[in-house]
């Protein structure tokens, strides 16, 4: 159908080409005329005869199209299997009916066809019901685990029809049901906050896609791998299955997927910081999604995505109210509340910058109202959390006190919910006698909490006594002060609780490089405000090697590393002191207070707690050593935190060129910006440059550690 309709047009433009060249000062004459004439007839013959051309798609053609080069939109490919020459009847053979109906519902799940979804889901019920179609039943039974597996409140339903397919499909044996099903767990995994297993599951399905030769199975694949990667902390991998996604995509012609990869994309680009690639992969995203209303969801996201990196830059506030109202728009015209939340929550933060504080506390009351309605308690924290700043900055107290109370309860609330889970969890995983044994665990630990409570209680009657006394003496301040004392007690424990909820990193525990960066931007600023004469101690701190553990040991070794080092720092840093994943197997300590003199010691201190024995995996010893860079900030007068960041960085390299397992320790640098270990030798030489080396602790004669050999100091 496709295809005719492209020669018309074409043809169409050869005859009418005379024409718009004579309307043009190129005159034709009587001999064109005849033969335009002739030329119009033949067209016209072969658009008639049209319907021919259009008859020659068959069903198992176009199935088959699509999984070697996708569609380039939903609605394109609904309409190209609906226009095949071999829609089969009531008559043909059951598996091809049910193969012709099951295809129209999984595009139809994927788009904005509700008519097309009914007919198929009916279709598909009559013959489960009258003609015993297990492939029928194994369809019907993931698209509604499909339809509810998402929400919370209809999970245990969806879950239970996704018990079902897995029966279903040990009677089909099928290779290719054997992969749908898979790639369902792995969306039950993706919303279970379970990444991994999301991963390893997607991972066996890319294999049996790849066997099946379905490569648009094989680009969706790579695309949620990508995304899981994003959530689950690792956004470099995550930035390289993308490309991976979106290369693949473009070499077999998959035009509907591109947008999704390239939003999956923006957003691992944040998580590196990398903003100016967020930025392109974001606009070339709502470049190519377009007015695709099958896309509706994305664009939605994409531009409250372009929304949010406005955010982050100097004067962006304009501009992020343009996309998030642009969103907004979008959604509401769609009828989307839940997809109304997060542009309202940015434009009231825009708002709420650019002065319009009234304004903005409405449209953040406005998303936090819709996002309660939906039930999504992440979104309703977050976006209290900046309801609370903004109320602060703008020192209304008072509210800010009441939506405090709301993220206090809301705090309350998952920790019940979580309590409950566990409890489920263990039930359902464990035998009667194993659940006896955790029951009298638990009734230990409840033990411990009841002692632990009544302890609270002692403290709370000794601190009302004091009060009273208190009271008696300044009778007069005491409403004020206990008010003071009661915000400063809400305030901190909102602080730590968002801290623990959000600014850490999901694998390893360590701060987030978010959170770090805000961090020294506060203490920047204190500095500026009343400098204290205390430096700030900054490590750059970089696992030795770190990619030849991934590849000879698996990223599960590698993962352990990474938790068990940072275990390992946290042990032996001060309770103020900060670990930070600044990204991979780097990571950034933040040691306030800490004048430069100490700095060698912590250095030895840290060197020591990753070399000085291996890490343990599933019964092997995985040697270790880190390589630090370490500056006292600030260096120099008006330094900013990124700068001295930056020396670091150089020190860390020089660590690296010199052998590894060392700390390189500036203690003075006369210039205010990152260079090569190089530039750091010559400015040594010429004066401008001292620091010390501390060595990291020697491995035993028959240990393999990873810096005794390895390969040239650009492989880490």
């Amino acid at each position: 159908m496709v295809l005719a309709r492209g020669v018309c047009a074409v043809i169409a433009n050869v005859v009418t080409q005379p024409r718009r060249a004579r309307e043009y000062n190129n005159p034709v004459g009587l001999g064109g005329a005849m033969k335009s004439g002739i030329q119009l007839v033949a067209a016209l013959l072969l658009c008639m005869l049209s319907p021919l051309a259009m008859a020659q798609e068959r069903m198992d053609d176009v199935l088959g199209d699509f999984q070697a080069h996708g569609y380039p939109s939903v609605s394109a490919a609904i309409t190209r299997l609906q226009a095949v020459d071999d829609v089969p009847g009531k008559d043909a053979p059951l598996a091809r009916r049910a193969s012709y109906h099951g295809a129209l519902l999984d595009l139809s799940r994927r788009g904005q066809h509700p008519q097309v979804r009914r007919a198929s889901i009916a279709a598909l019920e009559r013959m489960a019901d009258d003609e015993d179609c297990v492939r029928c039943r194994f369809d019907l039974a993931l698209a509604a685990f499909y339809d509810g597996g998402a929400a919370k409140s209809t999970r245990a339903a969806a879950v239970a029809r996704l018990r079902e397919a897995g029966a279903l499909q040990q009677q089909l044996g099928s290779q290719e049901a054997m992969r749908e099903l898979l790639s369902a767990q792995a969306a039950l995994g993706k919303w279970q906050d379970d990444y991994n297993e999301a991963i390893s599951l997607l991972v066996r399905a890319s294999e049996l896609a790849k066997k099946d030769g379905d490569v648009a199975a094989e680009v969706e694949y790579l695309a949620v791998m990508a995304s899981l990667n994003a959530d689950r902390g690792d956004p470099k991998r995550a930035i390289d299955l993308g490309n991976d996604a979106f290369r693949l995509a473009e070499d077999i012609g998959y035009l509907a997927q591109r947008p999704t990869i390239l939003l999956d994309l923006g957003h691992a680009y944040s998580l590196t910081g990398e903003r100016a690639k967020q930025r392109a992969a974001l606009e070339k995203a709502l470049v190519l999604v377009g007015d695709d209303r099958d896309l509706i969801s994305d664009k939605i996201i994409i531009l409250n995505n372009l929304a949010d990196f406005w955010l982050s830059q100097p004067g962006g506030y304009p501009r992020t109210l343009q996309y998030a109202r642009q969103a907004l728009a979008l959604a509401r015209g769609e009828g989307r509340e839940r997809e109304s939340i997060a542009p309202l929550a940015n434009i009231g933060i825009a708002q709420a910058g650019l002065g319009q504080v009234d304004q903005g506390v409405a449209a953040l009351r406005e998303s936090i109202e819709l996002s309660k309605k939906e039930d999504i308690e992440v979104y309703t924290l977050g976006i209290t959390q900046e309801l609370v700043r903004v109320l602060r900055e703008a020192r209304r107290y008072e509210e800010a006190l009441d939506a405090l109370q709301t993220i206090t309860d809301l705090q309350e609330k998952r920790a019940m919910q979580a309590r409950e889970t566990a409890v489920l969890d263990l039930q359902e995983k464990y035998s009667a006698q194993r659940r006896a044994d955790e029951i009298e665990k638990l009734a230990a630990q409840n033990k411990l909490k009841q002692s632990q409570l009544e302890a609270e209680g002692w403290k709370q009657r000794l601190w009302i006594a004091l009060a009273i006394i208190l009271g008696l003496v300044l009778l007069g301040f005491w409403q004020s002060i206990k008010r003071a004392r009661r915000a400063n007690r809400k305030l901190t424990h909102v602080n730590a609780a968002l801290a623990l909820q959000s600014a850490t990193d999901a694998l390893t525990g360590a701060f987030n490089r978010r959170h770090a960066q805000a961090m020294l931007d506060g203490l920047q600023q204190q500095m500026e405000q009343a400098p204290t004469g205390q430096g700030i101690g900054l490590m750059l701190l970089d696992l030795d090697l770190f990619k030849r553990i991934n590849d000879t040991r698996g990223h599960a070794a590698g993962d352990a590393v990474l938790v068990e080092t940072v275990k390992r720092l946290q042990a032996k840093l001060r309770q103020n002191d900060v670990v930070a994943r600044w990204g991979g197997e780097e990571f950034v300590l933040v040691l306030p207070t800490t004048p430069a003199a100490a700095l060698p010691l912590v250095a030895r201190k840290v060197l020591d707690a990753i070399g000085g024995e291996p890490i343990m995996f599933e019964g092997q010893a995985i040697p270790a050593s880190v390589s630090l860079g370490i500056v006292a900030y600030p260096m120099m007068p008006g330094q900013s935190w990124a700068a001295a960041l930056g020396l670091a960085d150089s020190a860390l390299y020089l660590a690296k060129a010199s052998g590894r397992n060392q700390a390189i320790c500036l203690a003075r640098v006369e210039v205010d910006a990152a260079c090569s270990e190089a530039d750091l030798a010559r400015l040594r030489e010429a004066g401008l440059a001292e620091w010390r080396v501390v060595e990291g602790p020697l491995q035993p004669p028959h240990a393999s550690g990873p810096w005794q050999q390895g390969p040239s100091p650009a492989q880490g």
